[in-house]
């Protein structure tokens, strides 16, 4: 691996770190390049992708409930979206300092409310680029944190040296499978990746459950002001990275 990269990526990699991520790491996108992206992004445009996590509070977690997601958990997820944009917007602009063109992406800009889908896919990001494996929820599950985190993406053309995909560690295990309250996802064996998001998640029938929860927090002032889609019974329900009683 050139100096060159490997310099360029312990720079970047540690800012972010600086700058308060959980987690990061670089991806090759020639392990996605077969994935789609929407709204005028193009990547082959660009060779690698910085990947960025925030850890969500594991307390707030574990306070959602089938009937309703918490308060706290909902303003975490609000809270951890704009420092993540807030990181993302900085790491490019070190990045476009050093004369590459980089591309910030928005940790949670819903371009088709019913196929939930951004500009690209944060997570396949994520695993492009190491921080762990697609679950059978068809999230990104680091080894520490489980799905309990937000993640965000910088695109750009800048040499960086790359981490390596992980395989799914998920077994058999379908916790979030039953416990999906809109039954959106499907059980499926895959060794690396889903054949397609199909082919595990019906995407309508969580956008219909979240839609109900974000109404649900409106109706509350406390909440109101984090109003988000949000669910996560299959976030909870993931035994990676649950905290352990003391």
């Amino acid at each position: 691996m050139p100096s060159v990269a490997v310099d360029n990526a312990r720079e970047v990699l540690g800012y972010a770190s600086t700058l308060g991520a959980s987690a990061a790491g670089i991806a090759d996108l020639k392990a996605v390049e077969l994935l789609p992206a929407y709204g005028g992004v193009a990547l082959r445009d660009f060779r690698h992708a910085v990947s960025m996590a925030i850890g969500l509070p594991s307390a707030a977690v574990e306070m959602i409930s089938a009937d309703y997601p918490g308060t706290l958990y909902a303003w975490a997820y609000r809270t951890a979206n704009t420092a993540l944009d807030a990181l993302a917007l900085k790491v490019s602009a070190l990045i476009s300092g050093r004369g590459f063109h980089a591309l910030a992406i928005p940790a949670s800009m819903n371009l088709d409310p019913t196929q939930r889908v951004g500009h690209v896919s944060h997570k396949s990001m994520a695993w492009a680029a190491g921080l762990g494996w697609i679950g059978r929820n068809g999230l990104l599950v680091n080894p520490t944190y489980g799905p309990r985190l937000r993640l965000v993406t910088v695109l750009t053309d800048m040499p960086l040296a790359c981490g390596v995909p992980l395989k799914c560690r998920c077994g058999d295990c379908r916790l979030c499978v039953d416990s999906c309250p809109s039954k959106a996802l499907r059980y499926a064996d895959f060794e690396t990746r889903p054949t397609s998001r199909e082919s595990i998640f019906e995407a309508s029938r969580c956008a219909t459950r979240l839609a109900a929860m974000k109404a649900l927090l409106e109706k509350q002032p406390a909440s109101a002001p984090f109003a988000a889609t949000v669910c996560g019974m299959c976030i909870r329900s993931c035994p990676v990275g649950k905290p352990v009683r003391g």
